[in-house]
């Protein structure tokens, strides 16, 4: 009987592995020598909004050309958001526990613990992306009205 169940714990694993290979974003390898994963929410339809902080000698170049190769799938939401370094101040798992795409959204423009992010980057569902330097434009819709 044991046998069974590990037989059976061992297919289950291969087979949760197999489905969800498509889906998986490797964090590792959206980090660079400058600008580190911070904290994600992704939705099962591959959704995301994401924090990255940034060193203080990182570019704006360096993280215009960091949001382009990030990781997206087609017809899917993507929101990105970069912090200096030390200028996040909630925990990773609050935005990683949001629940849905709409609440993680909203958390991060309405939080009020949740500091001023310095540039935003945005892949709609249809249209053109977008990047912001909300220090230059703060006025855009991108960036947090409210501080």
């Amino acid at each position: 009987m044991n046998c069974l169940r590990i037989i059976i714990g061992l297919a289950l694993t291969l087979a949760l592995a197999a489905c969800s290979g498509d889906g998986h974003v490797d964090i590792a390898a959206e980090n660079t020598e400058t600008i580190t994963h911070y904290a994600q929410f992704r939705d099962p339809q591959q959704n995301r909004v994401v924090i990255f902080v940034f060193a203080e000698e990182a570019s704006s170049t360096e993280i215009i050309h960091h949001a382009q190769s990030l990781e997206h799938k087609e017809d899917r939401l993507m929101a990105v958001y970069y912090f200096p370094q030390g200028g996040v101040d909630m925990p990773p798992t609050r935005l990683s526990r949001s629940g849905s795409i709409i609440r993680a959204n909203d958390l991060m423009y309405d939080d009020p613990d949740i500091g001023i992010w310095h540039y935003a980057y945005l892949r709609p569902f249809v249209g053109e992306p977008r990047f912001t330097d909300c220090i230059d434009a703060p006025e855009d819709v991108l960036c947090r009205q409210n501080q």
